[in-house]
């Protein structure tokens, strides 16, 4: 049976490719089709050049070939006596024929045939020229001479009469020096190509060794967080201390972001591990008193303890999972009704300090007030807060809600009790601390409001109530619609 490939295998190499592979291939691809195409396009222009020379210099001596050739009455050509040239030297290397068709009387076929030729040609037959043009020259051609030497042959029209049958005039010339210089300009080309090859591919190495660094000190100080040294600064701002550039900045600043988040949460996990700790022991301090007497426990009691302790695990779990939210920042969860929570949360308070008979105010804004975030979260502040308040109190509790989408949302709690020093609102959001016993309660309230409002991205204040000339607690959080 052949199983089906899964998506991971079924995905092109390419994106295996590591990055330093990819940037390479992007700059070494390109350089090498250009140095390929540009090599090609350089060569060619420099052999039309050099065949183009050559090809001049065989239509000047085709015009002084011409102008010694003459037409007989019997239809031969006869050329004129005249000085040495190198047409006149033996096996020179510079030869001519002139091809036509001959006379009427000794025409035996349609070919062309040699009418008159170069004394240099001596008594060697008449030179073949090969079939084909030759790369970099549309009027040249190749033969091979009397010495078996390679030549190079361009035809040219000759009008010696009128009404005369058509001619052409093949001038020879030797190849060996203009060959000889066209592979000596290859060699050169090639030369180059490597030596440019070569020079991109260092470049190419040291870009990617000082391109790539940024990113290898990210790496190297992300792979020391799991072992810290001592006094080594955090995670945090190793990340955001880095010299990553302006380019790698919105990764080096989400990276520290993201990490700070996560530091958050495990902190919050830890803290309410031991938030549920410290406050399972009352009840678990209650049944072992009453079972280390020896008494018979009251169901009563213990079905009350651990109804205490049900609450209690049920409140820290709905806490724990509010924390996935705060790695998404304060822009995750569902739009809550700020309002509806707060008066829900004023009504449960009343009911669980009736006995006090306190005043309960509540001073809303003007409109709706949506914020985006966890509704745990929001009730255990409202609730931390609001309970705390009523355990002071001397006769009234006041909230108020305002928030705008540049403001965030802000709630004040404030209470007619006896308030707080200044020595004891700074030591008010330390875990467990507690300033007076005869209070019930666990001293994590504050700390836990506090915790809450930096999860949002804001703040916890504490001062003295202007109004009501108790204790006012400020909490300020991002996350409000506009």
């Amino acid at each position: 049976m052949v199983l089906p490939l899964s998506p991971a295998s079924r995905r092109p190499h390419v994106r295996r490719w590591s990055l330093a592979a990819r940037m390479a291939a992007l700059v070494i691809v390109p350089s090498l089709l250009v140095m390929v195409l540009g090599g090609w396009w350089l060569r060619y222009e420099v052999h039309a050049s050099l065949l183009g020379s050559m090809s001049r210099t065989l239509e000047e001596k085709s015009e002084r070939i011409n102008a010694r050739l003459a037409l007989l009455p019997d239809g031969k050509v006869q050329e004129a006596a005249g000085g040495s040239d190198e047409f006149s030297a033996i096996f020179s290397g510079w030869y001519w024929q002139l091809q036509g068709q001959a006379p009427a009387q000794l025409r035996t076929a349609a070919a062309p045939v040699v009418l008159a030729r170069s004394r240099s040609l001596w008594d060697q037959p008449d030179l073949v020229v090969e079939q084909g043009g030759l790369w970099g020259s549309e009027r040249l051609q190749q033969a091979v001479g009397p010495q078996r030497e390679a030549l190079l042959v361009q035809h040219f029209p000759v009008p010696l009469g009128a009404g005369a049958a058509p001619m052409y005039l093949q001038v020879f010339g030797p190849a060996q020096p203009l060959m000889a210089s066209l592979r000596r300009i290859d060699q050169i080309l090639g030369v180059t190509g490597a030596v440019l090859l070569l020079l991109i591919g260092a470049l190419v190495w040291l870009q990617l060794r000082v391109g790539l660094a940024p990113l290898k000190r990210l790496v190297d100080v992300i792979a020391g967080l799991g072992k810290p040294l001592p006094g080594a600064p955090s995670a945090t701002e190793q990340i955001a201390q880095l010299p990553l550039g302006t380019d790698l900045q919105p990764l080096q600043q989400e990276l520290a972001a993201l990490l700070a988040r996560n530091t958050q949460v495990v902190e919050r996990s830890r803290s309410h591990a031991a938030d549920l700790n410290h406050a399972l022991k009352k009840p678990l301090s209650l049944l072992m008193a009453h079972a280390g007497s020896g008494a018979t426990v009251p169901a009563q009691l213990v079905q009350q303890q651990t109804t205490a302790m049900a609450r209690l695990i049920d409140r820290y779990q709905a806490r724990t999972f509010s924390d996935a939210t705060l790695v998404h920042g304060a822009s995750a969860g569902l739009p809550i009704d700020v309002l509806a929570c707060a008066r829900q949360m004023l009504a449960m308070l009343r009911q669980l300090h009736q006995a006090s008979g306190l005043d309960w105010q509540l001073v809303e804004a003007d409109n709706a007030l949506w914020w985006r975030g966890e509704r745990a979260d929001l009730e255990e502040l409202l609730g931390n807060l609001l309970d705390n308040a009523g355990k002071w109190a001397a006769s009234q509790v006041r909230l108020t809600v305002q928030g705008s989408a540049t403001q965030g949302l802000v709630l004040q709690v404030e209470d007619d009790g006896p308030g707080m020093t200044g020595a004891q609102m700074q030591a008010a959001g330390a875990r467990g601390k507690r300033f007076d016993e005869t209070v019930a309660g666990t001293g994590l309230g504050l700390a836990i409001a506090q915790q809450i409002v930096q999860g949002y991205e804001g703040q916890l204040q504490l001062r003295k109530s202007e109004v009501l000339k108790g204790l006012l607690v400020r909490a300020e959080m991002a996350g409000v619609l506009g």
